[in-house]
């Protein structure tokens, strides 16, 4: 367990810290503290890995943290490639520069409409809870008031 990645997160249904090794499904812990969740586990980790090795069975490979270079080759239709290199010639900066800013303004964009998405949908859930209650006592407002107005006309017909 030592070389395998760890998860604890809290469980609001449980009351209490669930621990888990991702890259094994159905092995988790559980504990009132981080502490106690992951020393539960390590506990249900060594008898799985026991019970593992003792089935003839390989052990699954830690996921191990992958190192990334910051090269990456990509293809793309030669009418595009053409158009970039101008647009980045236009500006006076390298293709690749240009590449990774409009690459980084697109995942910023996305970012941002990913959150925007999320509070309007917090926006219409609050704004459906509170307008609901609203919305009736404004339709029996406004039936009121057309009572009122047909009472007044019938009054000044007399």
């Amino acid at each position: 367990m030592d070389q395998h990645a760890v998860s604890i997160k809290w469980s609001d249904e449980d009351k209490a810290f669930i621990a888990t090794i991702p890259q094994i499904k159905g092995l988790s812990a559980i504990g009132a503290t981080r502490e106690k969740s992951l020393s539960e586990l390590r506990i249900a980790a060594q008898a799985y890995f026991e019970a593992f090795k003792a089935s003839g069975k390989s052990l699954p490979p830690a996921e191990k943290v992958k190192p990334f270079s910051g090269q990456l080759r990509i293809r793309m239709p030669k009418s595009l490639h053409a158009a970039l290199s101008q647009e980045a010639d236009d500006e006076n900066i390298s293709l690749n520069t240009y590449i990774v800013t409009l690459l980084s303004e697109r995942h910023i964009e996305k970012k941002l409409l990913n959150r925007m998405e999320a509070f309007k949908d917090l926006y219409e859930k609050i704004n459906v809870d509170k307008t609901s209650p609203f919305k009736k006592r404004l339709e029996a407002v406004h039936k009121i008031e057309e009572k009122d107005l047909k009472f007044r006309e019938k009054k000044r017909k007399k």
